[in-house]
């Protein structure tokens, strides 16, 4: 503990020893006036602290006319409630406002209460030197305290307690006794010396009774055992029941309700809640006295020319509720005394404006009086007329069919309950619409030309129309409509019904097509049969084709799981149509043998005729769904398995990655909301936009969302002004990491290491948005908020010189010698091998496994890796190519494999042997030329000594300069 208080001492030196010596250092001269200064306000305490508040209002109110000249920061140390303990944490807080405003023109520095004051005048010299400090509020501080300091100046916070006393025996002239009421801070202690000091030169001094608690109950139970008269002096603020200084304003009532004594104070942060007032220090007063001598300066006045201390500026003020309930309202009080809550007689105030009022009110009563009788008339009229209104209303709501009417411009003014219904609109929607809100235009327009026919006749007018309902569906309707007059003879409007005879409509033309067409729609019916016979063939066909082209492509990673999802979906739909096809065979055989044998009744032909009517909506409903399944899989499927270039809708290829994407994942699918319109259009490569929407809803499934817990993905999209499309898709799961952001387009980057992810998902959107499609993809995400990709794109993609993707895509993981090593056909420009994609990826591969490697190799893994390479090195002093190719495989993935990086394994696994086959014909181009063949050799060496060394960095810089040599040489 010594050597601990030592060290803090020495700390507490150097820091007195900085103060003293970097102001001579850093001195300054006057500076030249900025006529657009910032200041920077440091206040002690806290936003909300009563004495805080007002010093800062106080200070917004004197800079008031200069706010457009001057600039204010304003920092609260909060040192109530978080006091500033050590010295170190003293200078760090220092060191960050001085870093926060390093770019701002500081150029005073204003302190309120001594903490504040504390800290600048500490390290001002040090973070701000030559810049003047302001203070206010603190302490009993006078002239000789900052004599000298450079550039310092302010206003002194000083109770006057002899001007208090002196004021309570003025009011109170027979009171004798003052109770104090004081709290454990050092503050009061020093207070309550300046108290005890005014008192004793009183020529009538007052007996003092000092309490003194540790909580503001103990201290109330203390007020309520006093007895005879006294009055309260408050000082303090005890701690309340949860060990924090009580708030000046619940201290003062507290105290207020404990007695009923009059009590004063000398700080204006009591007044109004229970203290009859004093000669109070008045934080608002300090805030207008520093804004003075901040606006001095501002016009020009030299530092040295203001005062270095303006006394704290104390006025008297009082409550007028206090003084009346003491019965002081009328006593003389000293002069321009402030008294708040005093209540204003208008009358006395402004005498001709109150008659003015009054006569203005008695006219006002007597209109009011006349307004009232005219009211209640209207009031029963309104009644009679309401009470008709709502009859008539009950009584067409009674007709069960649609009724209304309008009056002369068209408008719907009354209407009853079935109208409503068939519409399904509601009343609020239609009353005060014309015919154009409740029907379509052309029907609209035909429905205004009756009503304007009509009103010209003013007469009755019967005619029948086909009107769509609520539901969509196509109604006969007769209207019946007539002209209302009043009685005298003015036109009001049009009355009508509205007569629904669809079904009755139906019959007849069901009568005489039964009687007209019987064998036509026995035919008809058949033909259908037949037909959905074939197209359930050809779905099956379909599917047929649909399963080999799955198995051909299974080795496509990204398809396999596409591949078990979709044929889940097309079983249900396929059986169903099967079923429902087989069962209408049997009925038409029936059907046919009862033809035959001269049976066939009506009803059983009518019998047939509802089966195969709902037995074809079922077949074609489940074809249809089929159809579509196929139709989607097979698109994408092509897509995604051939770099072929074409125009197409974006909603098109949104849609099917949707349905591809939820048929895959199944009861776990995330929920779409999909927001494209149908006429964007690009000229562009589907498969590679496919591939990132399937990847982007793959990463928020895996990432995004808890397992198995739902969650949305939103896919929106919008035309920019410069001709691109912007795309926005978005979920609403966790979110993603801050520090994850940077490096989430990086390749091999994942958060979910070793649970199955390879780290390229994002990095292959990267690459198919910024290099094939030519476009920008950026992401903002917050944690626990979700996160949205945006990716930018043209309608017409760049052009691209494309290779052979697709046979390389299907050699899978083959060895090199199973891999065709010919030479590439007519008008191939890009084999697999000098893919840069792929080049890029290897380049990666290697590099990492390389570092990774040498990171953890044992001398087991150097024993492994020397075999193999003493094998590699061998090869190149002979002449057998096979060999060669097999024996650099052999030593690159025996070095992913020491990295033990399960990405690094899958991607190197999938990616290298398949690029070795096709490199085969240019490591055998190569044999003749020795110059190169010792730069593979030594390149291979330099590889393997940095692994067995232990060198991850020069081991992944060899790997790096190799792969640099293959992708030169392979060009």
């Amino acid at each position: 503990m010594a050597v601990v208080r030592s060290m803090q001492l020495a700390r507490r030196l150097l820091l007195v020893a900085a103060c003293l010596v970097l102001p001579a250092a850093f001195a300054a001269e006057e500076r030249p006036r900025n006529p657009h200064p910032d200041i920077l306000v440091v206040h002690s305490y806290h936003q909300g602290l009563p004495w805080t508040d007002s010093e800062q209002e106080g200070l917004q109110l004197g800079l008031a006319e200069h706010r457009s000249q001057i600039g204010v920061f304003i920092e609260y140390l909060d040192d109530l409630r978080f006091p500033i303990r050590t010295p170190e944490a003293e200078a760090a807080i220092a060191q960050r406002l001085a870093e926060r405003y390093a770019k701002a023109h500081i150029e005073y520095l204003v302190a309120t209460d001594d903490p504040a004051y504390r800290l600048l005048l500490a390290h001002r010299d040090r973070l701000w030197p030559g810049i003047p400090i302001l203070f206010a509020g603190v302490n009993n501080i006078d002239g000789k305290d900052v004599a000298h300091l450079e550039r310092v100046a302010g206003v002194s916070e000083h109770p006057d307690f002899l001007a208090n006393l002196t004021l309570i025996q003025s009011l109170h002239p027979k009171v004798d006794r003052l109770v104090v009421v004081g709290d454990e801070t050092k503050t009061f202690a020093s207070n309550r010396k300046a108290l005890e000091d005014a008192n004793a030169t009183l020529a009538r001094p007052f007996t003092v009774d000092i309490v003194v608690r540790n909580s503001l109950r103990e201290v109330l139970a203390d007020l309520h055992g006093l007895s005879g008269d006294f009055v309260v002096f408050l000082m303090g603020r005890p701690f309340d029941d949860d060990g924090q200084l009580g708030a000046e304003a619940v201290v003062s009532k507290a105290v207020r309700g404990a007695t009923r004594h009059p009590i004063y104070s000398a700080w204006s942060f009591f007044l109004n809640h229970g203290i009859v007032g004093g000669k109070l220090v008045s934080g608002k007063e300090q805030g207008l006295a520093l804004a003075g001598l901040v606006t001095d300066l501002h016009a020009g006045k030299a530092m040295a020319d203001l005062p270095r201390v303006i006394d704290s500026p104390n006025r008297y003020m009082f409550d007028y509720a206090e003084l009346d309930r003491l019965g002081l309202s009328r006593h003389p009080l000293p002069p321009e005394s402030l008294v708040i809550n005093q209540p204003v007689k208008i009358w006395e105030t402004y005498p001709k404006t109150f008659a003015g009022s009054v006569a203005v009110l008695v006219f006002l009563l007597a209109l009011l009086a006349l307004q009232r009788r005219n009211l209640r008339i209207k009031q029963s009229l309104s009644a009679e007329i309401e009470k008709e209104l709502v009859l008539v209303q009950a009584l067409i709501n009674a007709a069960p069919f649609p009724m209304f009417f309008k009056d002369v411009s068209m408008r719907y003014k009354r209407i009853n309950d079935a109208f409503a219904a068939f519409l399904g609109k509601s009343r609020e929607e239609v009353m005060g619409q014309t015919v154009s809100v409740v029907a379509p235009p052309p029907q609209a327009g035909v429905f205004r030309s009756k009503d304007e026919e009509l009103l010209a006749e003013e007469g009755k007018q019967i005619y029948e129309t086909v009107v769509v309902d609520a539901d969509q569906t196509p109604r006969d309707i007769v209207f019946h409509k007539a002209v209302v007059k009043l009685p005298g003879g003015h036109v009001e409007g049009i009355v009508g019904a509205m007569l629904d005879v669809t079904e009755l409509r139906r019959i007849e033309r069901d009568l005489r097509e039964l009687n007209e067409h019987l064998e036509q729609r026995v035919a008809e019916r058949t033909a259908d049969l037949a037909q959905s016979n074939i197209r359930l063939q050809q779905a099956v066909d379909s599917l047929a084709l649909a399963q080999d082209e799955l198995v051909r492509s299974e080795k496509f990673a990204s398809l396999g799981s596409m591949v078990a999802g979709v044929a889940h979906e097309l079983n249900t739909p396929i059986g169903n149509a099967l079923t429902v096809s087989t069962t209408m065979q049997a009925k038409f055989e029936s059907l046919a043998a009862d033809l035959k044998l001269g049976a066939l009744r009506k009803s059983t032909l009518d019998q047939y005729l509802y089966d195969s009517e709902n037995g074809l909506v079922m077949l074609v409903r489940n074809l249809e769904r089929a159809a579509n399944l196929i139709t989607n899989f097979k698109e994408v499927a092509v897509d995604q398995t051939s770099d072929r270039r074409r125009s197409f809708r974006l909603v098109d290829v949104v849609e099917e990655c949707v349905q591809t994407f939820t048929a895959v994942v199944g009861t776990h699918a995330p929920e779409f909301l999909v927001n494209v319109a149908v006429s964007i259009e690009f000229d562009a490569y589907p498969g590679a936009l496919g591939q990132i929407f399937l990847n982007l809803f793959e990463n928020a499934r895996v990432h995004a969302f808890a397992e198995n817990a739902p969650g949305k993905i939103r896919v929106g999209a919008l035309s920019l002004p410069n001709g691109n499309i912007q795309l926005s898709i978005s979920d609403n799961g966790r979110g993603i990491a801050p520090e994850a952001l940077p490096k989430i387009f990086d390749p091999f980057f994942t958060t979910r290491l070793g649970q199955g992810g390879s780290g390229l998902g994002l990095a292959i959107v990267y690459r198919l948005v910024t290099r094939k499609l030519g476009g920008k993809v950026r992401v903002s995400s917050e944690p626990g908020q979700g996160a949205i990709f945006i990716i930018e794109l043209p309608v017409t993609a760049p052009e691209l010189l494309v290779g052979n993707e697709l046979m390389a895509a299907q050699a899978g993981r083959a060895s090199p010698e199973s891999i065709n090593s010919a030479a590439p056909e007519a008008g191939e420009t890009s084999p697999l091998h000098l893919r840069d994609e792929l080049l890029d990826i290897r380049a990666l591969v290697e590099s990492n496994a390389a570092a990774a490697a040498a990171r953890h190799v044992t001398d087991i893994d150097r024993k492994r890796l020397t075999k193999v390479f003493e094998r590699l090195d061998q090869s190149f002093s002979g002449f057998d190519g096979e060999t060669q190719v097999a024996s650099d495989l052999a030593f690159h993935m025996t070095i992913i494999d020491l990295s033990g990086d399960p990405a690094l394994q899958k991607v190197g696994a999938a990616v290298i042997p398949l690029m070795y086959g096709h490199v085969r014909r240019n490591l055998t181009r190569l044999m003749p030329d020795p110059d190169q063949r010792e730069i593979l050799r030594r390149q291979h060496r330099a590889i393997y000594e940095a692994i067995v060394a232990g060198n991850p960095d020069i081991a992944s810089a060899s790997a790096k300069e190799h792969m640099d040599f293959v992708r030169t040489f392979s060009g």
